[in-house]
């Protein structure tokens, strides 16, 4: 398992669930927040300012960034681009924004808790959780 210490890395699409309440994130988000606590990228709070949840209110995603930021450093970001490229090379791609987030999780050692499995399991060495396992 990846590293869960100051919790795991939460993907935009778990943060979503707790801001619309509604799905697995939802449960996952209240207990961590109860508990040990959750981290999150710069690629997701990106991510987050782009949904209409920031543009109608953007209160509570600052709440929810509160939180521990991982962030995309130089190292990360060469990790996730030699990542993306390996992929297309193989013509299994990856979105930019997925490649630099398991760039970050890679180089801190977080486990991602996604939705997006499928995004991220072809990813070689990152470990991967949905919120369901987790709760």
């Amino acid at each position: 398992m990846g590293n869960l210490a100051g919790g795991p890395a939460l993907d935009s699409d778990v943060l979503i669930d707790y801001l619309r309440g509604a799905g697995p994130g939802r449960e996952l988000v209240r207990a961590l927040i109860r508990g040990s606590g959750y981290r999150v990228t710069a690629v997701t709070a990106f991510e987050l300012a782009l949904g209409r949840a920031y543009r109608d209110n953007p209160r509570p995603v600052h709440a929810l960034l509160a939180a521990p930021l991982l962030t995309l450093t130089r190292r990360a970001g060469l990790r996730g681009g030699e990542l993306l490229g390996e992929l297309r090379r193989r013509g299994d791609p990856i979105g930019v924004r997925d490649a630099m987030q398991a760039g970050i999780c890679l180089e801190t050692g977080a486990t991602l808790v996604t939705r997006n499995l499928s995004h991220f399991e072809r990813v070689p060495g990152l470990v991967v959780s949905h919120p369901v396992e987790l709760i």
